[in-house]
């Protein structure tokens, strides 16, 4: 479980940023909008909206033009399933970000949807506080996780993601969603080195081996209640 983690790294951190799903009940990642042609797919898509099953992945027609993999029903607006965790802490240094809010583009990074169309506030949120160093940790590894830590490390910023306190959807999609970030520079570590890693301790060669370790450190955690079943192959 990744909660645990999360809370005790918690503390050690000046800035904490909750990013979150916060979809309309029409959002095009639902596979039960996808299904009943509520989004029209692409020509090019070989999974038509009617044909589609949960979890595959389709081209929508946008604009923009975009692959999206289909969901159940999750983290709809004022629903229990848009919470967090209940045994998640609340820190009284943390900020809410909400993402996902658009009907017809999804959006699995903190900082931008899926196709840059539109950016959240987080990225001029860490600007404001001088933060230079962004560690990421929650759910999931090969979605909003990693694609929250690649955007972190193309806007500059120094980017860890922790290893225990990710979890992914799939083992294939996780793995290659870290080969990713790490050929991007975003380096992985244990929590046993947040610690130090925050009081600007050299704890190894992989932490330190980019950026010198700076003042400011922000957690931002994908981790909300609603539960996502991975598919059986």
């Amino acid at each position: 479980m990744v909660v645990p983690v999360i809370n005790e790294m918690g503390e050690h951190f000046a800035h904490i940023y909750k990013t979150a799903d916060w979809h309309p009940a029409d959002h095009i990642s639902f596979h039960s909008n996808v299904k009943k042609c509520l989004y029209e797919t692409s020509p090019r898509s070989a999974i038509k909206g009617a044909d589609s099953e949960m979890f595959q992945t389709v081209i929508v027609c946008g604009p923009p033009e975009l692959k999206q993999t289909l969901w159940p029903d999750h983290c709809i607006q004022g629903s229990f399933g848009a919470e967090f965790h209940q045994d998640l802490k609340t820190f009284p240094n943390e900020v809410r970000v909400n993402k996902g809010m658009k009907c017809c583009v999804d959006s699995y990074s903190g900082f931008w949807d899926n196709g840059d169309t539109a950016h959240t506030p987080l990225f001029n949120m860490l600007l404001d506080k001088g933060v230079t160093d962004v560690v990421v940790c929650g759910i999931a590894t090969d979605f909003c996780v990693g694609f929250t830590a690649l955007d972190s490390a193309r806007h500059g910023f120094r980017t860890v993601v922790v290893n225990e306190a990710i979890r992914g959807v799939m083992p294939d999609t996780s793995a290659g969603m870290v080969a990713r970030c790490k050929a991007a520079g975003v380096e992985f570590t244990s929590s046993a080195s947040i610690p130090d890693l925050v009081k600007e301790k050299d704890v190894s060669d992989t932490v330190n081996r980019i950026f010198k370790v700076k003042k400011h450190f922000t957690v931002i955690d994908v981790n909300a209640n609603q539960q996502y079943t991975p598919p059986v192959n």
